[in-house]
């Protein structure tokens, strides 16, 4: 005799079923918000880069000192309070310039980052697996704003020195 009893049953798949497509849709929750964060945090790489390589005294040398730019730097890239999507600022460093470098170790100068976000927000499907990060921004030299300035005034009036008594605005433009 066989008993034909299925009672039950269609709790159970929809058990089953439910566990397994809220696991997939906290994957693809977490993905998101791992890709958004790291956008941010290039992002942030990126502007503290910028400002490290932009800023300068306005000498118009490149060997001149820019004091203050890794400390600019450093408070742009706080700004933008990393802390809150769990990136500490302690993993952001600047690949400080020095006078006798190549041009190939030249192009290695900027910002760069490295973080650990976790891969699921439950742990229990990847344990508790953590995703090293690592945001680069090597922008290269980028040439001061007195250089920018100098090589506009050059292209206007054919001249090295501009004064107050030429009527032309210089602006940032990437050169």
């Amino acid at each position: 005799m066989t008993k034909n009893n299925q009672s039950g049953q269609s709790t159970i798949e929809f058990i089953f079923t439910f566990a397994f497509g809220v696991s997939i849709i906290l994957i693809v929750f977490t993905t998101a918000i791992n890709y958004a964060t790291g956008y941010l945090v290039h992002y942030a790489t990126f502007m503290a880069s910028r400002v490290y390589l932009t800023s300068d005294v306005h000498s118009g040398t490149i060997s001149s000192p820019r004091g203050g730019r890794t400390e600019a730097a450093e408070d742009t890239y706080k700004k933008y309070m990393l802390s809150v999507f769990n990136v500490p600022d302690s993993g952001f460093k600047i690949n400080e310039a020095s006078g006798n470098m190549s041009g190939g170790e030249y192009l290695t100068v900027g910002a760069r980052t490295i973080f650990d976000l976790k891969m699921d927000v439950v742990g229990k499907v990847t344990g508790q697996s953590k995703l090293e990060l690592v945001s680069e921004s090597f922008i290269g030299k980028e040439p001061t704003r007195s250089q920018c300035a100098n090589r506009t005034c050059f292209a206007i009036t054919g001249s090295d020195r501009c004064d107050n008594s030429f009527d032309i605005t210089l602006y940032d433009d990437g050169c």
